[in-house]
Parts: C-alpha cells; structure tokens; sequence
C-alpha cells in the first residue's frame, strides 16, 4: 500500500514543510546520483516477487466493506490493507530466479490466499481478484469506505488542492459510455492490479526498463480482466484509464509537447540509467506527502515516499539487500488481479521471460520501435486485448493473438530456459497456462464479457460463476460460460 504517513490533516502542511521535504528529496536524489555514478547497486542473485491486489464480496457479490476488521483478524504483515475497505493486497516473499522459482511462488500465495478466504467467512465476505468489479456502483465510493490509513486520506486531499478543487472527470467509451465527475481518488479502488518486482543489474536496468515499456502492451493483452465499470462494458482492460483518471494531474509537458500525468506510460525510453526517473522525480513531479523524517538520508525516506506517489506503469525501486547494500528493481504495474492464482503466476512467468528476451536482444528493440508506436499499442491492448493490431520490431502491423502465440511466446520459452527456470515450472505455467489462453484469445475479460453477452446483463450471476470458477483453481481458459 506504500510507506504510511504520522500526519492525518492534509491541513497541517505548509509551503514551509513543503520547501523542507523538497530540500531533503534534493540531498537524497544527489546521494543517489553518487551512487549509480559509483556502481554501489548489487545484486548478488536475481530476485522476483509480487504484490496482488484483491476484492471482499459479500454473499450478493456486491463490495463489502470490511477491510479493516478483515486485514486485523488476518494479523498477518504479508497481507495489508488498500486504498479502499473493499480491497486489500497479498505481499510475496522475494525468491531467486533458478529453478522452481514459480512454483514456489505459487505454493506461497496459495497458502496466503487459504488464509484469506478462512478469515474472511467470519464477516460474511469471500475474497475475489478482479481488476475492476463488476457489481461496483460509484453510490458506494464516499469517505466511509475509504480505508483509515493517513496516507490515503490526505493524499486525496492534497490530489484535490493541486487540482485547484477541481473534480476528477473519469470519462471512457467502448460499447458504453461514462462520462462522471467525482471529488475523490477513491476510484484508484475500482483497479487492482498484479504487481511484478524483478531485481535487475545496474549496467543492465536501462535495457530492462525499456524492455518492459515494450512489454506493457502484450502483458495487458494476456492478462486483461476489466471490462465492467459500474455495470457500463467498456475496455478489456478498462483499470488502465481508470486509474490514470483517478489521480489525475498535469505535472509537465514533454518534448513532444503532450502533458505527463501522475499514472503514466512514460515520456520515452531511458538514454542512460535508471536515475533519469528519479532526477524527473524531483524536478517535474509536485510534491503530494511532504512528511518530514530524520532518518538517515542512506535509508532514501523521502525519495521513496514521494516515488511511491508517482504511478509509472513501470516503477523504477531503490531497495536495500540483507547486508544493507542497495539494489534497483523494476515493479511492472500493469496486469489485472486474477483470474486465479494459476494465472497469476503464469502471468509473472510470462512476464519474466518477456523482458529478458527483450532486454537481451542483439539490437535493443528500443531503437526499431519509436516511443509513441509503442504508446498507442498499449492504448490498443487496453482497449481490445487480443483483438488489437500492434505494431512490431519489424514496422510492421501485425495481429496480437498471432505475434504473441507465433514470434514473441516461442522466445519468452527460450529466454526462461536460459535464465535457469526449471523445465516443470515453463510447462506448467507457459505451455499449460499462457499458451492455450492465448491461442484461445481467452483472458478474464474476455471471459466476462462472453458470459453477459450470453446470459444478458446480470453481474450478480456472474460473479457467482467467476467465484466458482476461481475457487476451482482452473486456469481462465479452462472456465465454463
């Protein structure tokens, strides 16, 4: 959920705190500097983890908001609030990338997600994953179902002071429309998401960071599960332009001249390290949290707070080893939740391989595919998933479901072998999981959408169905209508 906060006013900033904070990030981002310009990052071993965001249904399959009762009842510090009372999230171990890696993972975040559905029962809520649910209604987004956490509450506050008190305009079309103001982030709720961190090497994070741009587009594709917001059919992956909408906020015009928002794409590929984010960082994204700490400035406290409120679909991470040393990771933020936790890991697994085969390329793809080519195919996979055409390395436009199954999954497989993945985990996960779903042009929008447009617009019954589906532990591909 990101560093909470010791002040619950938004009042009690001033410019004053708002200079200090500036003044400590600047110091902190100038000692980072040092450190990438001294090789300082280490990582002995590659490293992976995930963060996975999730819902609480009541027995209707509406939102129930008992999030704070549920996450103290769980008492467990891998499992933690959200945004929302309707949402918490379930946080992985970090395990080394050799070996059954994702079947480790998965035994973890099984056992956690039992946890969950046991706990949960005694409040009358079942836990579901599911980018954006499809019974919400914008009646139950107020105050009283925003969690009690400080750092939300004030957030929404100072999102709306920078606006000038303007409202939020959340405004999208596909076979529907909306077009609605609100006066609260509280819409961030209606997005949750997989999270994938993998620790990368500091001579190769640019060429990861780029690689994961160029991944972005495919990984909404496989995974896309939005496609309902406050019962309006709308994109595949509709959590996209929701949750860009939800914090919205110009924070500096590019060199193309278009405005970067808080929750961005990016304005282009990384020319030499990862501290170019950060240097942006301080210098073209306002201040949300200016909560000032007197911790060591080595521990980065207000760097890391303030990158936490800057929501780049692929997050640049300062972490630390065991021994203290510090290490860069890049958290990829954009798949839906779910389906299930199969093909949560399958997602985490194709995703892996993904950037690896992209980020080892013998020509950087960043430099056969302009920045703005690969926007608009992530606006595309946003909108239609599998049934877009992006445009590729070879500048030609191709049909997704054929480049993923065709050109891009035999080289995910390639790359996963070479990176030391163990044979069982890629056949239970890429050739079980990712490869069917793709070349059915199934994914859990999709499958939503399949089932409304069979058995007409009664979401209460499809989350019944989605529930008893997920709770069966088949993968999406593999769910009846």
């Amino acid at each position: 959920m990101g560093k909470e906060i010791k002040n619950s006013n938004s009042s009690y900033y001033t410019d004053i705190d708002i200079q200090n904070f500036h003044e400590k990030l600047k110091a902190e981002t100038d000692l980072l500097r040092s450190w990438f310009d001294g090789n300082e990052f280490k990582s002995p071993k590659r490293m992976t983890g995930i963060e996975l965001e999730a819902w609480l249904v009541d027995k209707d399959m509406m939102p129930h908001a008992t999030g704070d009762e549920f996450i103290k009842a769980i008492n467990h510090d891998q499992i933690v609030p959200e945004i929302s009372r309707f949402n918490f999230e379930i946080n992985s171990s970090p395990y080394e990338l050799s070996g059954r890696t994702f079947k480790k993972l998965h035994d973890e975040v099984s056992e956690l997600w039992k946890k969950c559905n046991q706990e949960s029962t005694q409040f009358g809520s079942n836990p579901m994953m599911m980018g954006t649910l499809a019974t919400l209604r914008q009646s139950m987004l107020t105050n009283d179902t925003m969690s009690p956490q400080n750092r939300y509450h004030v957030m929404n506050d100072q999102v709306l002071k920078m606006r000038g008190g303007e409202p939020l305009n959340i405004r999208m079309s596909g076979r529907d429309i909306v077009n609605f103001k609100v006066d609260s982030v509280l819409t961030e709720c209606a997005a949750t998401s997989l999270q994938i961190h993998l620790s990368v090497e500091q001579d190769k994070a640019k060429r990861y960071y780029n690689a994961a741009s160029i991944a972005s587009p495919f990984m909404v594709a496989v995974c896309a599960n939005s496609p309902y917001f406050f019962g309006n059919e709308l994109w595949d992956e509709s959590r996209i332009a929701i949750f860009e909408q939800s914090v919205e906020m110009d924070c500096y015009k590019s060199k193309r001249g278009s405005f970067i928002k808080r929750v961005t794409l990016g304005e282009d590929y990384l020319n030499e390290s990862l501290f170019e984010l950060f240097e942006d960082n301080l210098d073209k994204f306002p201040i949300l949290l200016p909560e000032i700490s007197d911790d060591d400035p080595k521990l980065m406290g207000h760097l890391k707070l303030h990158n936490g409120t800057i929501w780049r679909w692929n997050r640049p991470i300062i972490g630390e080893n065991s021994d203290g040393s510090p290490h860069l990771r890049i958290e990829h933020r954009t798949p839906s939740a779910g389906p299930t936790i199969v093909d949560t890991v399958a997602n985490a697994i194709f995703y892996t391989g993904l950037v690896e085969y992209l980020a080892n390329m013998k020509t950087p793809p960043e430099y056969l595919l302009d920045f703005e080519d690969l926007r608009t195919n992530f606006y595309r996979a946003s909108k239609q998933s599998f049934y877009c055409r992006p445009l590729w390395i070879d500048g030609k436009r191709h049909d997704m479901q054929q480049l993923l199954l065709n050109i891009i999954y035999p080289e995910v497989k390639n790359a996963l072998v070479k990176l030391g993945v163990h044979k069982d985990d890629i056949l239970e996960y890429m050739d079980n999981n990712i490869y069917p779903r793709i070349k059915k042009g199934v994914n859990g929008a999709r499958w939503q959408k399949a089932y409304i447009h069979m058995h007409g617009r009664k979401f209460q019954e499809l989350l019944e169905v989605y529930l008893e589906n997920q709770k069966s532990e088949k993968s999406i591909h593999e769910w009846n209508l």
